[in-house]
Order: C-alpha cells, then sequence, then structure tokens
C-alpha cells in the first residue's frame, strides 16, 4: 500500500527534475553569454591595438611623439587592464583559447606580438624618454609578459628557438630612435618572451611574418 507521504513524493519528482532542469538551463546560457562577452572583448582589445598601426614600425611612427612617446604611454594605460583581464579570462574560461579570428586586424596573438616588438624598441632605442614614461613603459611591457606567462603556463608551449626578426630596414631612421637597425636586431633576438610569442602567433593559425608585414584584407 502506498502511503499519502510517499504519493506526495512521487508526485514532487516532476517538480524537481523541471527544476533541475531550468537551473542546467539557465547555468548553460549565462555560460555561454560569459563567453560570448568574453570574445567581443578580445576582438575589441585586438582591434584597439592594431588602431595605433598594423606592425611594430607603423605604432612607433604614429606615437612617437619625437621621440618623447606621450602618445603610446597615454594609449597603453587603458589596454593594460583590458590585457591582465583577459589573461584572468583565459584562466576561467579554456574554451576562449580556441577562438580564433579569420581577420588579423581582430587577431589578439598578432596584435600583443606587434605590440611587444615595439614598446620593447621605444624603450631600447629611444634615450628622450623621460623617467615616467619609461617606467610607464616598463609596466606595460611586464603586463604583457604576465598575459604570455598565463598562456605558457597552461595553453601554449614555448618554442624552443627564437623565431627570426627581420633586419627592420627603416627603424633606425626614425625619430627619437639612436640604435642601429643591428642593435635593435640583436637586442629583440634577445628577448626570451619572443618563444612564447611565435607559439601564440602559430597556434593561433598565423606566421611568424604576419606580425612585420602590414597585409590588405
Amino acid at each position: 500500500m502506498v502511503t499519502m507521504s510517499q504519493a506526495l513524493m512521487v508526485g514532487e519528482l516532476p517538480v524537481i527534475a523541471a527544476a533541475n532542469g531550468f537551473f542546467l538551463f539557465t547555468l548553460s546560457i549565462t555560460y555561454i553569454l560569459n563567453i560570448i562577452t568574453n570574445v567581443i572583448q578580445k576582438r575589441q582589445t585586438a582591434l584597439s591595438i592594431n588602431a595605433l598601426g598594423r606592425d611594430p614600425r607603423q605604432i612607433i611612427a604614429a606615437t612617437n611623439d619625437d621621440g618623447k612617446f606621450a602618445t603610446l604611454v597615454s594609449q597603453l594605460q587603458p589596454l593594460q587592464q583590458s590585457i591582465s583581464t583577459l589573461g584572468q579570462q583565459h584562466l576561467a574560461y579554456p574554451i576562449l583559447h580556441y577562438y580564433h579570428s579569420e581577420s588579423s586586424s581582430k587577431a589578439l596573438s598578432l596584435a600583443i606580438a606587434r605590440l611587444y616588438q615595439a614598446i620593447s624598441l621605444v624603450y631600447f632605442a629611444s634615450p628622450k624618454l623621460d623617467t615616467t614614461t619609461r617606467e610607464q613603459l616598463s609596466i606595460f611591457q611586464r603586463a604583457l609578459e604576465q598575459f604570455l606567462d598565463t598562456l605558457g603556463g597552461t595553453f601554449i608551449q614555448p618554442n624552443h628557438n627564437i623565431p627570426h626578426i627581420p633586419e627592420l630596414n627603416g627603424y633606425a631612421e626614425l625619430p627619437g630612435f639612436d640604435k642601429s637597425s643591428t642593435e635593435m636586431h640583436d637586442y629583440l633576438a634577445s628577448l626570451p618572451y619572443q618563444k612564447i610569442l611565435v607559439a601564440y602567433v602559430q597556434k593561433d593559425g598565423w606566421d611568424w611574418k604576419n606580425v612585420w608585414q602590414t597585409e590588405q584584407e
């Protein structure tokens, strides 16, 4: 004989199942919306960096200020928080790493690699930087390296070798620079984070040469 309490429990099962289903559905929708939001932020960050220039030389030339680079520093400040946030989002939502843009202007890997070259060259080759600007560049470079550490520790295996650095023809003639093309080339080739950058670019479906060459889309 079925007791009243047992009958009530049986009657409640469909309600509990429906509630669990609704909870899982809501959780799934929330997760998907977060992924979409983070993908949009990833693309926006790439576009913001590419607005400065489509290769390292363009970034340096557009923000030069006769070697003082105040414009560059002012543009980097809002980007720093975005890049730090993206690093944490990659840990929280690993699926983000498998999103790849078909447009080079929206590819975060290329944008990060180009900006890293530009920042490194400005820091190395421009003697007119005041103390504050130099410190801001150093802070931003560390933020980029922390982002790369996040990828290198979880998603990407750094290459064994430093990638090919081009001859940097024309870079020595940029206003405010006092290093030769050879000196700048050797400096970039000495940076260990280049191994993670080239792995990131290739993992994202691009060639290392795309970092240095402006392409029409």
